[in-house]
């Protein structure tokens, strides 16, 4: 049974354990499984077809993810994914119809320098610049214990050949895919890990903004008041919301230059560093502006914009994604990125939202203003080759170096 991770765990690999009754509870489901079809897509043209099946499928699970929504999923494969090959695995039923969805691509990697290793991954989770949460296999709760059985059988028979190490990153902690899946999984010979934990501040929203006030206390309530006087001091602030075509892409370039203009002396240069992130962000914000999904907040002082949130608000939930301000330190008192985010968070509550999540990291302006945490886990299983015996005996070595040097 897999190792859950409590909020004050670090995220290091643990190992999945085997026990023999699940591996008998194992054998008797698959004996039953529903005779389910697997299609792969392995094209980008392909891809771009299933968007209407995609979205259809996506209404039957409540309290899915933005990021796996087909709009999120395509446009990063078509930016990002390059020469790495698609592996959308489509579980279909006796009568056709689209049951299930193992949204993956497949990648060559190397270990140490040493191993060169085949790795199916979920889309959008290899890239360090596109943050993507929630991820996981997209079936509905009735039907999502035969459509993993297939797709284990699909992968370790049919496929078996094709891929050594097959990463799941970025599920939620809740989801039930974790259990089930280690169900199937938990078989002698086959080793799981949990390879990494991370996790998303959130903040559950009252029904009213009255309410939202009195629960930040009289502390930061004066502080807030404090920084907004501050400001005020310095000229006329205004707080607006884009909406247009031609405003988004302006405001998304005017957040790409303030979010750049803090991060560009760092080592990580920001999430827009790189030429196809920027397009990337050029791209789903004019898609998802379409959908009505996206939400880019700005606050200027005597019309210089100081501060912008890139976000988006989806199935009750406003997502604050891409976060930028002015690094002047003129306006470092009124901490202007700060003053945004809280008016953003009571626009939320005003917009009938019941979440907002300030998504992967824990720093800590998220936590001071957060009132909850979403974990998500990121699971590893290895394939019956030697090349992925001679990875986990690297892997295992490696680990055993960091222990001794300690």
């Amino acid at each position: 049974m897999l190792t859950r991770l409590s909020t004050s765990d670090t995220p290091k690999r643990q190992t999945i354990s085997s026990r023999s009754c699940i591996q008998g509870r194992r054998e008797a489901t698959l004996k039953v499984a529903a005779p389910l079809t697997i299609r792969t897509v392995t094209s980008l043209d392909e891809f771009k077809s299933l968007a209407q099946d995609w979205e259809v499928l996506l209404r039957t699970i409540p309290a899915h993810s933005l990021f796996l929504t087909w709009e999120w999923l395509y446009i990063w494969a078509k930016h990002f994914l390059g020469d790495r090959r698609l592996r959308i695995l489509l579980m279909l039923d006796d009568q056709e119809r689209l049951v299930g969805i193992a949204p993956l691509f497949l990648r060559t990697n190397r270990a140490q320098g040493l191993i060169s290793f085949r790795e199916l991954r979920f889309l959008a989770s290899e890239t360090e610049t596109i943050n993507s949460s929630y991820l996981d296999v997209i079936a509905n709760e009735k039907q999502k214990r035969v459509v993993l059985q297939r797709l284990y059988q699909y992968l370790f028979d049919e496929a078996r050949a094709e891929w050594d190490v097959l990463t799941l990153s970025e599920i939620p902690a809740e989801s039930s895919t974790i259990d089930l899946w280690n169900e199937l999984f938990a078989e002698a010979g086959k080793v799981g890990e949990i390879v990494c934990a991370t996790c998303c501040p959130v903040i559950r929203l009252p029904g009213d903004v009255d309410t939202y006030r009195a629960g930040l206390g009289r502390s930061r309530r004066y502080t807030l008041q404090r920084k907004m006087t501050c400001l005020k001091e310095m000229g006329q602030m205004e707080y607006s919301r884009v909406t247009s075509s031609a405003e988004v892409n302006a405001a998304l370039d005017w957040m790409i230059t303030l979010h750049q203009g803090r991060w560009n002396t760092g080592s990580s240069g920001g999430v827009c560093a790189i030429d196809h992130a920027k397009r990337f962000h050029k791209e789903i914000v004019q898609v998802m502006r379409e959908r009505g999904w996206v939400s880019i907040d700005l606050l200027k002082l005597d019309d210089r914009l100081i501060a912008a949130i890139y976000g988006f608000i989806y199935q009750g939930v406003y997502h604050s994604y891409l976060p930028g301000f002015d690094p002047a330190t003129i306006f470092s008192k009124a901490s202007p990125g700060m003053l945004l985010l809280y008016h953003r968070i009571e626009q939320a509550i005003w917009d009938g939202a019941h979440t907002v999540d300030l998504l992967m990291g824990a720093e800590p302006y998220k936590l001071d203003c957060s009132n909850a945490l979403r974990r998500s886990l990121t699971l590893q299983y290895y394939n019956r080759h030697a090349r992925a015996l001679g990875l986990k005996v690297l892997e295992s070595a490696k680990q055993a170096v960091k222990m001794l040097m300690r």
